[in-house]
């Protein structure tokens, strides 16, 4: 089942006497689900109706979470009527943030709709249906906004606004594989061409791969050359901002829910099997007890068979009945780490 995303891009800077960009339009891409046809003798879990990737995108981000550059997967469960609505929705896997779970539930259940369960004569039921969200702060590219100059009458102007958003692979590898992140401050100097053949770092964003790439990226930008009093063109200076912001995705509902992850092992448990047979080998009985989840999944008893051993003898090699019993066990220690005992 495939389930799509809304990918989402923003930028919103504010500085006085700054140009502002205009952020870039949001990409969404949708497709349709197609009624899915009725099969006769076979069970039908709930299918989405409606784009998954509609029912949470970078609008929904609690405003909260976004200055604390908070992020997680949130894992839920919903409870599926037969007319296709969402009754109810759990959080079966917290991303560790309170907020980021409440808006998951709350968006999931205005805005899902699903084609019902069926049972096996295609009549609607009610069910359950399983996913995730996947929270990632909004992808805002680097870009470069340009400031006050005091090159009068008229400034070097870019000729190509497009030049400064900051594609993806120009950041530098070092500052990407680091983390590294922060604003540039610099000064063009601008020949009468519009060519640049200067740049000094005014304002440093405290790494030196940043401010390096800034300078080498703004020495390939084309600009319309200054003007003098008589409107000549002439040498001049521009000066920019560059913000390094790491690349990012933005939150999506999975495309593929999978299994959400289990632990079966999470609390203690036991299980017993009781085995007993007759003077000749012959199985009488089998009996199992069992408590935990992973315990609980374990049929000791499965079906019918034969399952007839060879005698047990006494000491004086006759036959007798013997009663067999084995016991398993999953018990919890606390293991103390390196890190933990420093």
């Amino acid at each position: 089942m495939l389930f799509y995303s809304v990918l989402a891009l923003a930028s919103i800077v504010a500085e006085t006497n700054v140009e502002k960009l205009a952020p870039p339009p949001p990409v969404i891409m949708v497709r349709t689900v197609s009624t899915p046809a009725p099969e006769m003798g076979r069970e039908k879990s709930p299918i989405p109706k409606n784009n998954p990737g509609t029912w949470a995108n970078t609008g929904d981000y609690p405003s909260l979470a976004l200055r604390e550059q908070r992020e997680g997967i949130t894992a839920f469960t919903v409870d599926v009527s037969v007319d296709g609505r969402v009754t109810k929705c759990a959080v079966t896997s917290s991303s560790g943030h309170a907020d980021l779970d409440k808006v998951t539930c709350d968006n999931v259940t205005a805005r899902a709709q699903f084609y019902p369960r069926k049972d096996k004569n295609g009549v609607a039921t009610t069910g359950s249906y399983s996913n995730r969200v996947h929270w990632q702060l909004p992808d805002v590219p680097s870009s470069a906004l340009s400031i006050a100059s005091d090159s009068l009458p008229r400034a070097p102007w870019p000729s190509d606004r497009s030049q400064l958003t900051i594609a993806k692979e120009k950041y530098p590898a070092a500052a990407l594989a680091a983390g590294q992140q922060g604003r540039t401050t610099f000064m063009l100097d601008v020949d009468e061409t519009g060519k640049v053949f200067g740049c000094e770092i005014t304002d440093s964003s405290h790494f030196s791969e940043l401010d390096q790439q800034a300078c080498a990226i703004a020495r390939e930008w084309k600009f319309e050359p200054a003007l003098d009093a008589n409107g000549k063109p002439s040498d001049g200076k521009s000066a920019h901002m560059l913000y390094w912001r790491l690349p990012k995705s933005a939150p999506r509902v999975s495309f593929n829910p999978g299994r959400v992850r289990s632990n079966p092992l999470a609390k203690p448990g036991s299980a017993s099997l009781t085995l007993e047979f007759d003077a000749s080998g012959k199985l009488t009985s089998c009996k199992s007890e069992d408590e935990g989840a992973l315990f609980g999944q374990i049929t000791a008893c499965p079906g019918s068979g034969n399952r007839d051993v060879a005698p047990f003898l006494d000491s004086e090699g006759k036959p007798q009945a013997k009663r067999i019993k084995f016991r398993m066990s999953v018990e919890h220690e606390d293991l103390k780490t390196d890190a933990a005992g420093k």
